[in-house]
């Protein structure tokens, strides 16, 4: 079987790259080990995903059937999880990278621009919120409404943060306030040059721009800040969105489909045995000679067990867990991005839970005593003395826990937790999924993750039981847990020599912050798609110029012109796909 691309492995990456290859009309198959699509960021029910944690699992003396469980169990240690499921278990949908989508940004113009929204469905996240203590979380002002009606600030401290937001929202670059700050620790920056106090500068650098730590150098977190700010109001007051059924797992299935509806072939639950590379002399062609070639003229052969026949393919994009870096004639692509961060390990635990997180403002008792009396169904005037009580509680939102907000918790790392449940489809009625992330940025002397992630699991659970419900309420037991260390892809780029004349291309790192991952992975695919057009035309990939929001950045080669008939990462939707992405 012929093809002009083979692509190994469904991660958001690759199935983006493998939709917009199929668009652009080149002949793609996409294989993959797992019988589930999104690779690292799959959506997977608690069925699915115990079977997944056993399976990566090392015990002694237990060799890996395929190279690609090797590198997996290499990657995804320290796993433990609960013995027994839950009723209802292939009701969940549990995402193994669990992510927000900003409003505004590359995920979603891909998504709107291939045609893939209708595809899917998205709901508003409701809240971000920081840890404050038990049954308490602190509110974070995100708005000029937010800061207005803040009660925990004083009018100078109002001043000061609506002049940052402001300064964020801007087009800061070159900026004064900026200039020669660029690699700053972000906390420091707040202080210094905003004169903000710890509390809203912890705000700010761990709940608006997600920071890992308090050395997070200040130009990338005013990126994700501003991306933050002009995100809100696109399709509601939060800026951020939630995929339903899992998030992005949902999604790359979805990019999948579009490339099969344009013809792309896929094979998944079939082992990759192997790769074989053409001859060396094959690749010693210049690239008119490759252009005016055949298709066979260097083709590689990606082997599947139990098929006899090999796929053959001109081109290959491979996630890491199959083909490494380091294999003959291999490539990393280089995104574009400014947005990923240092590869670091992460801590996940995802719980399940049956009662909801109830996000009480520290500052509720004032707001129990002002708000306006309302009359119950009973008597005129019956309870009339008794101020009403606000529901805090939540079905899709984002708890915050800076460095040291807990006794056992981490002194230098933020963790993050995702909480979601039916309104984003990916729990049944009453029953809430924790997904909590703790970055590992230095090695540390505990690698369970179970015991790095409890004190956050315990402090999150005591939510669940609020100030205002009766002494008699105690916090949720887990009803199935699954903790393990999530390792980044070890990927060294070769020379920019070997780099440029790589037909096998790799998928780049991608960064684990919530509300990046998604269009670091976009930017990732359109950097393997545009090296892989120009491998299979024989022409130079497209150079891409900043653009600032709103504006369309065109793809021009180093010419000036397109690549071979290839002018955009998307070609431009038929008629049906734009009233589905209007509609969208």
């Amino acid at each position: 079987m012929d093809f002009d691309v083979a692509v190994i492995g469904t991660g958001l990456a690759e199935s983006i790259a493998a939709a917009a290859l199929s668009k652009a009309g080149f002949k793609v198959a996409h294989v993959d080990n797992n019988q589930y699509y999104g690779g690292d960021e799959a959506s997977l029910t608690l069925d699915e995903l115990a079977q997944w944690a056993d399976v990566r699992a090392t015990s002694s003396g237990d060799k890996p059937p395929s190279e690609y469980l090797a590198r997996q169990r290499a990657r995804y240690t320290s796993i433990t999880r609960s013995s027994t499921l839950p009723p209802q278990s292939r009701q969940y949908a549990v995402s193994l990278a669990p992510s927000i989508v900003p409003s505004l940004g590359p995920h979603i113009d891909s998504l709107i621009a291939s045609g893939v929204s209708r595809y899917g469905s998205f709901k508003l996240l409701e809240k971000v919120a920081i840890y404050d203590r038990p049954g308490h979380v602190q509110s974070v002002p995100g708005s000029k409404e937010d800061v207005f009606k803040s009660k925990a600030l004083s009018l100078v401290e109002k001043r000061r943060l609506m002049r940052f937001l402001m300064f964020a929202a801007g087009d800061f670059e070159g900026k004064k306030e900026l200039e020669g700050k660029e690699q700053m620790s972000f906390l420091q920056y707040l202080r210094e040059t905003f004169t903000l106090n710890d509390k809203p500068a912890n705000a700010i650098a761990y709940a608006l721009a997600f920071c890992v730590s308090p050395n997070d150098p200040t130009l990338p977190a005013l990126q994700r800040i501003r991306q933050y700010l002009r995100s809100a109001g696109r399709y509601g007051a939060s800026p951020f969105l939630v995929g339903h059924y899992g998030g992005l797992g949902e999604t790359a299935q979805g990019f999948c489909r579009t490339s099969a509806v344009k013809g792309g072939t896929y094979i998944l639950g079939r082992t990759v045995l192997g790769v074989k590379y053409p001859p060396p002399e094959a690749n010693a062609m210049s690239n008119n000679e490759k252009a005016s070639a055949s298709s066979a003229r260097s083709a590689y052969k990606v082997e599947l067990e139990e098929f006899d026949e090999p796929l053959t393919a001109r081109v290959v994009l491979s996630s890491s867990d199959y083909l490494s870096a380091t294999s003959p004639n291999s490539a990393t692509a280089e995104s574009s991005t400014i947005l990923s961060d240092t590869a670091y390990p992460v801590a996940r635990c995802i719980a399940v839970v049956d009662k909801p997180l109830v996000f009480t403002p520290t500052d509720s008792a004032d707001e129990a005593t002002t708000a306006a009396p309302e009359e119950s169904a009973g008597e005129p005037g019956e309870n009339a003395d008794q101020p009403s009580m606000p529901n805090y509680e939540v079905d899709t939102a984002v708890l915050v826990f800076p460095p040291n907000s807990l006794p056992n918790g981490s002194p230098t790392t933020a963790a993050h937790l995702l909480v979601t449940g039916e309104g984003s489809m990916s729990a049944p009625r009453g029953k809430y999924i924790l997904n909590i992330s703790l970055p590992l940025p230095s090695s540390t002397s505990n690698p369970s993750a179970e015991e790095l992630l409890r004190p956050y699991l315990d402090a999150a659970l005591t939510l669940t039981a609020p100030p205002s419900a009766s002494s008699e309420v105690q916090p949720a037991d887990p009803l199935f847990t699954v903790s393990y260390i999530h390792h980044p892809v070890s990927t060294s780029v070769p020379s920019d020599s070997a780099d440029a004349d790589s037909d096998i291309i790799i998928t780049p790192p991608c960064t684990p912050l919530l509300p990046v991952i998604a269009d670091v992975a976009t930017q990732n695919a359109e950097a393997m798609f545009w090296r892989a057009v120009r491998r299979l035309k024989g022409t130079w990939e497209p150079e891409k110029r900043d653009c600032v929001d709103g504006e369309k950045d065109e793809a021009t080669d180093k010419d000036g012109g397109e690549v071979d008939g290839i002018d955009s990462f998307w070609p431009p939707l038929d008629v049906a796909d734009v009233e589905s992405a209007d509609d969208w």
